[in-house]
């Protein structure tokens, strides 16, 4: 049997061929191209979602997944009718259960604010770290506003974008939303497995609440570690957090001895902000008698603060994301896919807008 080259046999998957002439390259670094969903970004001008300089003791697992751009996001406007990308991974290795596009993948959307489409995903190329792409291409010439999304489970060590050499940019709109949601969990906040980045549900309620959201999800390490606590509390003006670790609490011991720590350090530097705990996604059937659910640990220690005086806590029942019974939504019995994805966003956007309005960051 020949060797399958599925290029030579679909043209539709063939990769692009790109044609530099007539373009101008940019680095989104330069002012003009807004990055957004990495906070320490406009000081250190570095794709990592924790700052360079960090407190001893953290653990090195979070810091290492820290460089994956998870949430990131570049906004800006162009009349520019092609657009290039020029990326370099931190690693060509994808993840086991997710497409490339979704590790090592950009992808675009464009549109009115709140209402954008998707357009396109740049293609890595399998084993390599560094690839150019055509993502954007339009006969008809005109401003549109555009919305690029980073790797969900890779790090960008260079990112370069080209326009036409004649193109207008612009700064992209601002946000109905002009303070960050900090959202802090696990593989499943990260994006995993997402096919695409514009599909993990934080970026799916990013465009829907035109608000920037800081993912602070780190694959099979949120443990509720305080390190990460003293390190979140260092943002100023959140709209709001959410914590959303129970896939990664392993037990009701741990949960006691650590979420109320990490709520407490929140709650010195931020005591109004509000804080929506969220427990995790209904599990396949392989996982119900292998993990426990602790999604009760979490209601308790939510009962507990609330009836301690703090008004500004909420919780959000995770398994009511999708009946248990309805197992097309998860890729390997844990991980959403892009439906599942899709289910928590719509499930969560009522809730978060209710919360923003309630707060003054929405009207």
């Amino acid at each position: 049997m020949k060797e399958l080259d599925i290029e030579k046999l679909d043209r539709y998957m063939q990769r692009r061929k790109i044609n530099p002439e007539g373009l101008k390259w940019h680095d989104p670094a330069g002012g003009i191209f807004k990055v957004e969903g990495l906070y320490w970004f406009d000081k250190e001008k570095r794709y990592n979602r924790f700052p360079s300089q960090l407190a001893p003791g953290h653990n090195e697992k979070v810091v290492t997944l820290a460089r994956c751009t998870a949430g990131a996001q570049i906004r800006f406007r162009t009349d520019s009718n092609r657009i290039l990308l020029s990326v370099r991974n931190t690693s060509s290795s994808a993840g086991v259960t997710m497409a490339e596009t979704g590790c090592r993948g950009f992808d675009l959307y464009t549109g009115t604010p709140g209402k954008e489409i998707f357009w396109n995903t740049a293609l890595p190329i399998s084993g390599d770290e560094s690839y150019i792409d055509e993502i954007f291409y339009t006969d008809k010439k005109e401003m549109r506003e555009f919305r690029l999304n980073f790797p969900l489970y890779n790090g960008v060590q260079k990112l370069s974008i080209a326009l036409e050499e004649n193109a207008v940019l612009l700064p992209p709109s601002p946000l109905a939303v002009k303070s960050p949601v900090v959202i802090y969990g696990t593989s499943i906040t990260q994006g995993g497995c997402a096919s695409r980045p514009g599909t993990a549900f934080t970026n799916r309620l990013s465009r829907a609440l035109q608000a920037e959201f800081l993912n602070f999800g780190f694959s099979g390490n949120g443990v509720n570690d305080p390190e990460t606590a003293e390190l979140l509390s260092t943002i100023e003006d959140p709209a709001l957090f959410i914590i959303d670790s129970e896939a990664n609490s392993i037990s009701a011991e741990l949960i006691q001895q650590r979420v109320p720590r990490f709520l407490d350090i929140l709650r010195a530097k931020h005591p109004q902000t509000p804080i929506l705990i969220v427990t995790k996604v209904p599990y396949g059937y392989r996982y119900i008698k292998t993990l426990p659910s602790l999604k009760e640990e979490f209601r308790k220690i939510y009962l507990e603060r609330q009836a301690a005086g703090d008004s500004n806590i909420y919780f959000f029942d995770g398994s009511t994301f999708w009946d248990q019974d309805d197992t097309e939504h998860n890729v390997d019995g844990a991980h959403p896919n892009d439906s599942g994805f899709a289910l928590m966003a719509q499930k969560l956007e009522p809730i978060l807008r209710e919360l923003l309005k309630k707060y003054g960051f929405l009207k």
